[in-house]
Parts: C-alpha cells; sequence; structure tokens
C-alpha cells in the first residue's frame, strides 16, 4: 500500500487557488468560448450503427441545415458542405483506425474540432490544415513506435521516418502562413548614419555585428 496515501481516518486539508492557478483559468475559459463543432454522429437502426451528421433537432429544418453547414464550413473552410464533409472523411481514412462506430465519430469529431482551432478560411486553407492534422498524427505515431521498441534498428527506422514527416508538417505550415499573408505589404527597415557632408550609410545589420552598407548622397537620401 502506497503510504503517501491519506488513510481513512486522516483529515485531507484543503487550500484555494493561488493567483497563477486563477489566471491559467481565466485563460482557458477565454480559449472555449468558442464552441467546439459536433458533426458526426451514430444511428442505430435496427441491428447496425450508422455514421451519420449529428443536426439539432431541437432547431427548425432550415435553421438545423444551416447551423451543420456553418460547423462544417468553419472546420473546413468550404463553402459547399458536401466538400468539407468529404475532406473531414478523408482525413479520417487517413489517421482513424478502429471500426468502431461510436469512436470513429469521437475521433472524426476531434479531427473536426482540431481543423476549426486553426480558422481555414476558404477551400484552400482547410486543405493545408488537414494535410497538418495527418502529418502530425503520423508522426506521433512514428515517435511512439520508436519509444515501444526494443529494437536499435527498428528505432532508427521510426525515428527516420517521423523526422520526414515533422519536416513536411513545417513546409505545409509555412505554405499556409505564406498563403494567409498573400497581399500583405512589408516594410524593409534599414540601419540609416548620416556623416558629415550629407552622407547617409545605408546597410542591413549583419548578425555578428557587421553592415552591409552602401552610400547615399543628400539630404533626400534614401531611408
Amino acid at each position: 500500500m502506497d503510504s503517501n496515501l491519506p488513510s481513512k481516518n486522516e483529515k485531507i486539508s484543503h487550500r484555494d487557488l493561488t493567483v497563477q492557478e486563477n489566471v491559467a483559468i481565466d485563460q482557458m475559459k477565454q480559449r472555449r468560448k468558442e464552441k467546439p463543432v459536433t458533426i458526426f454522429k451514430v444511428t442505430q437502426t435496427d441491428d447496425s450503427e450508422t455514421l451519420s451528421l449529428a443536426h439539432d433537432e431541437n432547431l427548425a429544418s432550415l435553421d438545423k441545415d444551416q447551423l451543420m453547414d456553418t460547423q462544417i464550413m468553419e472546420a473546413t473552410g468550404a463553402a459547399n458542405s458536401d466538400v468539407g464533409i468529404q475532406l473531414l472523411l478523408n482525413v479520417g481514412t487517413a489517421i482513424v483506425s478502429t471500426t468502431d462506430r461510436s469512436k470513429m465519430a469521437t475521433q472524426l469529431n476531434a479531427v473536426a474540432q482540431s481543423m476549426q482551432a486553426l480558422g481555414p478560411q476558404d477551400e484552400y486553407e482547410g486543405q493545408l490544415i488537414a494535410q497538418l492534422v495527418v502529418l502530425h498524427e503520423q508522426a506521433m505515431n512514428w515517435l511512439g513506435r520508436a519509444q515501444r521498441t526494443e529494437r536499435v534498428d527498428f528505432a532508427n527506422i521510426y525515428l527516420n521516418g517521423a523526422s520526414k514527416l515533422l519536416a513536411r508538417h513545417h513546409e505545409t505550415l509555412e505554405a499556409l502562413l505564406k498563403y494567409r499573408r498573400k497581399g500583405e505589404q512589408r516594410v524593409h527597415v534599414e540601419h540609416v548614419h548620416v556623416h558629415d557632408g550629407g552622407q547617409a550609410i545605408v546597410g542591413n545589420v549583419i548578425p555578428g555585428g557587421g553592415m552591409n552598407q552602401k552610400l547615399e548622397e543628400g539630404p533626400h537620401a534614401k531611408v
């Protein structure tokens, strides 16, 4: 028996949350303000279970359809719900291994919620985010295999596979961020040093304290 566990007669002391713990809880509540989407559920039909859409049956027919379309769009970026559902199912096929319909619905909803958290704004962003989810899950799977095996040669194979998957994950994330920056103006700031005689030395800072320099003449020197 664990000696650290309190005995039946021992009184358990209670404490109040610390300031830091309260701050952490408030931050968590802020992040949870947006209700996660629930798109899939299991419907019992005779002796079998069927995967179906989790419409809110308390709403009128038109309202529940519009709500479902909105939830699919929030998760996938797809304006067409059929396209969004297909994308979610494709992701599920890549990472969901169970044939149990209830577990499958739970995992597909987790996929949808993971994608929703990254806020896809259109179909292309949805595709990139779907790739991110798949690459991350597969990389974690390979890392887990490396941890579980007792053979060094197998561990090296699994680690190499995980490394490649994580590299593709990073490339896909860069592609997503680059796409989101489309049309955004970027300002390039350089260091300017004005010397006697109206000359300005304009240059980019180089790590280590150096500087690429060029001379600009007069009061209208380029900044």
